[in-house]
């Protein structure tokens, strides 16, 4: 392969890189033949004697080539005044007229970067400038641009714009007379909790997440470095599973269930989150995060409690301390009445729900038609006081811009550099807004727009280290925010209609859901001692119920499936052995009926006979057969059969309550009492048949004799 050959694959792959990781808000949007890529800027936060160092490439992902490249540094012409501006600034291409604040040239700034560019070429760029020299005037927010300007061939005559990168830049000094904002982190800890009743993994999502370099463990080391300033909010479902890995552990590869490997991490993980939280406080979830909405809709909210009251049991079970509290994490930020209902009526006390589901007063954005406008305003208030039919609980309402600066790709320096930009831009001026508004003490809640995220440390780190250090942050805890008094502010409750319902777990599946749940509570209900056997089958369902299989369907209809299969095979375990077909000796008699309980418990169970037609049998089921554990019991019920044809009856197991259980078996009676009567039926027509033969022969004797002597008294 030829060098030029090589040199424009990997031009091309870098160009191309960024844009597939990249969204609709970004800071490194580019138009036009050059593309501007960021590697390097610092500081994030520069001071006064600071200089500000960017470095990076250009890249020509046009056809033409374009000459006399170079890079030009632009400026803000005043700090950003609002917090819509940032999602415009970010979202504008290579012009962006009509966009405020307007952006002005730094004169000195300028870097020769190539004499020419080919197509799929690209050359570095380093700018330095001092922050004295950029003219930074009001405290706040800036937005930053790196130009790119060239020639193309018989189209420019001079110098054009090729190329656009815009960031952001926080100038607070230290003179600057800013109130801070408090910040509260929330770190949750989740994952998908595909685990079958007996314990086994479908897959190795969950071993390969708990690792070091997995997303779980990544999450683990950041917040136990951060204790200080994140606040934990964890799935006991998760505690659970790496408790249960840390002794061994089955899980399916290929379609076997082989013994899995990674018990030791699983181990080092629970340990290391049980240290990081021993002097910090943790709450957590409904075990397994269940989707509480979809439940109540399909009339499983007794669910939703048993989730909400076992949360605390497993995770003081885990990690040897009882939570600080449970709260519920509203999928996608948004909750429906009911479910709220019953999640406070469970004695949940706090919901974690979007910003912009209970909007500030003063906000008249439409998000859902326009996403830019979706810009988290807030009042300063971080918690809102929510009336349900238990009682005011309080929700917890999170940033909807951080969050979405949060959910931008991390995937390179140029995606990290841009979200990390974007969140210092977000944080600063939401302090000096609020200011400005006269508010003093607002808070912000900082998290990711989903329980199960994903955090780069390039990314997180310096995000973490700036609660701490910028002048307009401080930190504050999950509990602090909530020991506060909520705000008197007024909100209006934004709908939850069908779009919202959709993302819920789909109906069908909840409607098998409840039918599984059903099956188990009738299999439970014939256990004298069902301790042990709940249980499992319990836990897996609410696993099954989990708010993860709304974007893993697939996975979450494989757990059900084999919850179903397992309880299958259980409730089989109990069954009628009775076959074949049964004589009566009459119309009525005895049906010998055989039960066989291979179960490790004693079960007490009812039998019944039923037919089709239901008018050709006649039986009262018996109930209260106990049958101890590996053993049989024979009874007898009572039957009366009408008709002579076979009759083909179910024999069916009953619970307590008179549902059925299990499977029928199926035998054939017989009534041999239309048997008899048929004998004797043709027995007597027999005897008429001969009667009538005599007779006619007597009568033809008789007739014979009298013309014999007629004939012979005749002359």
């Amino acid at each position: 392969m030829s060098r030029t050959a090589l040199t424009w694959i990997l031009a091309v792959a870098f160009a191309l890189a960024p844009a597939v990781a990249s969204s609709p808000a970004r800071a490194d949007v580019t138009l036009g033949p050059l593309r501007v890529v960021l590697e390097t800027m610092a500081p994030s936060i520069p001071g006064a004697k600071d200089t500000l160092r960017l470095r990076g490439r250009v890249v020509n992902s046009s056809d033409d080539t374009v000459n006399d490249v170079s890079i030009r540094l632009r400026r803000s012409s005043a700090p950003i005044a609002a917090r819509t501006e940032i999602a415009r600034a970010a979202e504008a291409g290579l012009e962006a007229e009509g966009r405020e604040p307007a952006d002005v040239p730094l004169p000195g700034t300028s870097v020769a970067v190539a004499d020419s560019l080919a197509p799929g070429e690209f050359a570095a760029f380093n700018v330095r400038v001092p922050v004295s020299a950029i003219g930074f005037t009001d405290p706040g927010s800036y937005v930053i641009a790196l130009e790119a300007l060239g020639r193309i061939e018989g189209v420019d005559e001079f110098d054009e714009r090729h190329g656009m990168l815009r960031t952001f830049v926080p100038w607070v000094p230290p003179d600057a007379d800013v109130s801070p904002v408090f910040v509260a982190w929330l770190w949750p800890l989740a994952a998908w909790p595909a685990q079958t009743v007996s314990g086994v993994l479908l897959d190795d999502q969950t071993p390969e997440e708990l690792a070091p370099e997995g997303r779980l463990g990544q999450l683990a080391t950041l917040g136990q470095r951060h204790q200080a300033t994140v606040s934990w909010i964890v799935d006991p479902a998760l505690l659970q599973v790496a408790q249960q890995m840390s002794d061994g552990y089955q899980v399916v590869r290929d379609g076997d269930v082989v013994v899995g490997n990674s018990d030791a991490v699983a181990a080092g993980w629970l340990d290391q989150v049980t240290t990081a939280t021993r002097l910090s406080a943790v709450h957590v979830l409904p075990y397994a995060d269940v989707d509480a909405s979809a439940l109540t809709r399909g009339g499983m909210s007794t669910d939703v409690v048993r989730s909400v009251t076992q949360a605390p049991r497993v995770t003081a079970e885990a990690l040897g301390k009882q939570p600080d509290g449970v709260l519920y994490w509203a999928p996608f930020g948004r909750l429906d009445q009911p479910a709220l209902d019953v999640l406070a009526s469970a004695g949940v006390t706090t919901v974690v729900l979007a910003g912009t589901s209970l909007p500030a007063s003063d906000d008249t954005s439409d998000s859902a038609t326009s996403p830019a406008a979706d810009t988290g305003t807030t009042d300063g208030a971080a918690t809102v006081a929510i009336a349900t039919d238990a009682g005011s609980i309080r929700g917890v309402l999170t940033d909807a811009g951080l969050a979405r600066v949060l959910a931008l790709p991390q995937r390179t320096a140029a995606d990290v550099i841009t979200a990390r930009q974007q969140f210092l831009a977000e944080t600063a001026t939401a302090a000096l807004t609020l200011q400005e508004a006269g508010i003093t003490g607002g808070t912000l809640v900082a998290s990711p727009p989903s329980v199960r995220w994903t955090a780069t440390a390039s990314l997180i780190t310096p995000l973490l280290r700036a609660m701490r250090t910028a002048p307009w942050l401080r930190p504050i805890t999950l509990t602090e925010l909530l020991a506060a008094p909520i705000p008197d502010s007024v909100r209006r409750r934004a709908g939850y209609g069908e779009r919202a319902r959709e993302q819920e777990l789909d109906r069908r599946y909840i409607a098998s859901l409840a039918r599984t749940n059903t099956a188990l509570a009738t299999f439970t209900s014939i256990i004298d001692n069902p301790t042990g056997v709940t249980e499992p089958f319990s836990e897996a369902l609410l696993r099954a119920s989990s708010s993860a299989w709304r974007t893993q369907s697939g996975v979450g209809a494989e757990l059900l499936d084999s919850i179903r299969l397992d309880l299958e095979e259980q409730t089989a375990q109990v069954r009628v052995l009775s076959q074949g077909t049964i004589t009566l000796s009459g119309d009525s008699g005895k049906v010998p009926v055989t039960i066989a309980n291979d179960l490790d418990r004693s079960v007490t169970v009812g039998v019944m006979l039923r037919s089709r037609p239901g008018l050709r049998l006649s039986s009262e089921p018996i109930e209260g057969i106990r049958i101890e554990a590996g053993r049989m019991a024979s009874v007898d019920l009572d039957a009366r059969v009408v008709g002579g044809d076979p009759l083909a009856v179910e024999v069916q197991l009953i619970g307590p309550g008179g549902q059925d259980y299990g499977n029928p078996a199926t035998i054939t009676l017989m009534s041999t009492a239309y048997a008899r009567a048929a004998a004797w039926v043709v027995a007597v027509a027999f005897v008429a048949i001969v009667i009538f033969v005599i007779v006619g022969v007597a009568r033809r004797i008789h007739k014979a004799q009298r013309a014999a002597a007629e004939r012979a008294s005749r002359p």
